[in-house]
């Protein structure tokens, strides 16, 4: 098998990188305290047990820790070929049949894609995001999620990728709402801050024109009181 080159910005390129780390980290956590076969089995346990999540990241991350099981096996050392556990060739027409199987489903699938998201979310929760962050990580999620619903490379069953076909429209959704939710804050500051700008000019306006109506009258008075005193000093003297 080739490996595929990833495009820039490519979101299965990052989950790999992510699941590749955490595998690698889960593999020396447990060859440090387990012989290798026990180690091994470890992994395969944890392999299987996020092969039924309906998140695309558990999926990749549950395909490295296979992958790495299969290297201790073997003899080698874990994923030394790095993400290639993902990036390879898959049979012509794989996808095609896994969709057909797919999309053959009835009734909701479980978990529902509301599960789905309040699950991302969940997850997310600990790293304290912004609302604009969030939106771009679960829309993010939304697109690993459409790249890999009908991929054979991963080992969903069909229901699970039933699932995560169903949740992406609703992480497309939630994230668009998050940031409808920010711009419709800033249009807020912008329009409040458009409206006292207005108000403030016409203030100093008002008190311009003000000034202007009596500086006249101030320089009268002005000149009236010097002649006054030009006129009451000779008297007094």
């Amino acid at each position: 098998m080739t490996s595929r080159p990833a495009a820039p910005n490519d979101p299965v390129a990052s989950a790999a990188g992510e699941a590749l780390l955490a595998a690698r980290w889960e593999c020396a956590e447990l060859l440090s305290r387990r012989p290798s076969l026990l180690a091994a089995d470890l992994l395969r346990g944890h392999a299987a047990e996020l092969a039924t999540s309906a998140l695309a990241s558990d999926q990749v991350l549950s395909l490295a820790l296979e992958t790495a099981a299969g290297d201790i096996e073997a003899g080698n050392p874990p994923l030394d070929d790095g993400a290639r556990f993902l990036f390879t060739d898959t049979a012509a027409g794989a996808r095609q049949s896994i969709r057909g199987m797919v999309l053959a489903q009835s009734g909701e699938p479980a978990p529902t894609a509301v599960d789905v998201v309040v699950e991302v979310e969940s997850r997310l929760a600990d790293q304290r995001l912004t609302p604009a962050e969030l939106s771009r990580r679960l829309a993010a999620e939304a697109r690993l999620q459409e790249a890999l619903w009908d991929d054979p490379r991963i080992p969903a069953q069909v229901p699970v990728r039933q699932a995560m076909l169903c949740s992406i429209p609703k992480l497309a959704e939630r994230a668009a709402e998050l940031d409808h939710d920010r711009s419709a804050a800033r249009q807020d500051v912008t329009t409040h801050v458009a409206k006292m700008v207005p108000a403030k000019a016409s203030t100093a306006a008002s008190l311009l024109r003000w000034s202007s109506q009596h500086a006249g009258w101030l320089l009268a008075i002005g000149l009236l009181v010097v002649a006054l005193v030009a006129l009451i000093a000779p008297i007094a003297a």
